[in-house]
């Protein structure tokens, strides 16, 4: 009998703890579990929907769900690294992508496999993009997070290029 009521106790609070788990990854920057994280994401870096499906047959996504919550660094695919290295060196990122160059500005296109002959076509897509963010008003008030995210967008966009190339 207690061994039943135990179980029936960690089934219940492990599915709150899923619960709560997939609310908090869906809210931190996009981030979705069975895309982003676990098992999946390990294997198919770049492909989210190989992913998503890989952590859904090995076990209905639990994995990928709870090392979204217990093991953030398990949420290790390209779009979480490019996204944690903006969000760390973004006053960085943005003092070098107003000059055209730098060693952040290299090490992000480094991240988006761009080559050398794209860089400058991304290159100045940022700069033109991060031009126009800056001299939008309020954009000296937006929340550090708010701007690291406006960037990350604009760097996965141009860097539709790198890929095309």
């Amino acid at each position: 009998m207690k061994i039943v009521t135990l179980s029936a106790a960690a089934l219940a609070g492990s599915l709150m703890l899923l619960g709560t788990a997939s609310a908090t990854a869906a809210t931190n920057s996009n981030i979705n579990p069975w895309q982003h994280c676990g098992i999946g994401a390990m294997i198919f870096d770049d492909n989210t929907t190989a992913a998503a499906i890989s952590n859904v047959i090995w076990d209905l996504g639990t994995t990928a769900v709870t090392s979204a919550t217990i093991s953030p660094d398990t949420c290790n695919s390209k779009d979480i690294r490019v996204a944690q290295f903006i969000d760390e060196t973004y006053d960085q990122l943005a003092m070098e992508t107003a000059m055209g160059e730098g060693e952040h500005l290299a090490a992000a296109l480094g991240l988006m496999n761009c080559s050398a002959e794209a860089n400058q076509q991304v290159v100045s897509q940022l700069r033109t993009d991060l031009q126009g963010a800056s001299a939008a008003a309020g954009y000296a008030d937006e929340a550090h997070a708010d701007k690291a995210f406006q960037y990350y967008n604009s760097l996965n966009q141009a860097a539709a290029a790198c890929s095309a190339s």
